[in-house]
């Protein structure tokens, strides 16, 4: 068994035009979903609407929204990649949506990371490059300068993903191989951080070594 995490990647102005009737719909079969997963399942998160998140840059902090956007994850235990896929494409989604299905390099969360009170924030490692090696050596750098960086009354775990070329999207309930760079960034990791505000988070990262080589995407989580 490996972990992986599945990615739900929306349109959110199709999501936006659904009837409240319909996106209540849509939440209820994605919680059934993750029940179905039961022991399988290590860690999901709903992310807020991409318009109240933040990128930070080493010279510049970015408002969203984000396109394609990030809505959702699930972090799973399956027995090989192909099996993963094969959960992915049970996951509940509109026909514009799809999920990049990639394998965990390490990982670890906390656990009852909702037990306390506060808001949580998801942080996206993304990296920017021409070609896969450039791509994996800039998410080495920033893995080695802040794996032992992380303030420990703040940080809940999160992960680092394996190459995108190592996983498979999935797109109308088909899947294809893993997704080339094609000069667009793309996710490394992803971690938790609970802090008072995204104000907060921007300020701690753009402290942090994340910023050098890449950027960082924060979100906060929808609370239940």
């Amino acid at each position: 068994m490996g972990g992986y995490m599945l990615m739900v990647l929306e349109d959110e102005a199709v999501h936006a035009a659904q009837s409240p009737a319909e996106i209540a719909q849509l939440l209820e079969r994605r919680a059934h979903y993750a029940t179905r997963l039961g022991d399988k399942l290590r860690d999901a998160a709903r992310l807020r609407p991409s318009r109240e998140g933040k990128r930070v840059y080493p010279a510049r902090v970015e408002a969203g929204p984000f396109s394609p956007a990030l809505a959702a994850y699930y972090w799973i235990e399956a027995a090989s990649l192909e099996a993963a896929a094969a959960l992915a494409t049970e996951c509940p989604t509109l026909p514009s949506d799809q999920i990049d299905v990639r394998p965990l390099m390490k990982g670890q969360i906390k656990p009852g990371k909702e037990a306390k009170p506060g808001k949580i924030f998801a942080c996206a490692v993304l990296g920017n490059a021409l070609t896969e090696a450039a791509w994996l050596e800039a998410m080495d750098r920033i893995d080695s300068e802040t794996s032992t960086r992380f303030p420990a009354d703040s940080s809940l775990g999160g992960n680092r993903l394996l190459p995108p070329t190592t996983g498979k999207r999935v797109a109308r309930r088909a899947v294809f191989d893993g997704p080339f760079l094609e000069s667009k960034e793309v996710i490394g990791g992803v971690f938790l951080m609970r802090m008072a505000s995204i104000d907060d988070v921007v300020a701690w990262a753009q402290g942090s070594a994340f910023i050098h080589h890449g950027a960082l995407e924060i979100r906060e989580l929808w609370r239940t």
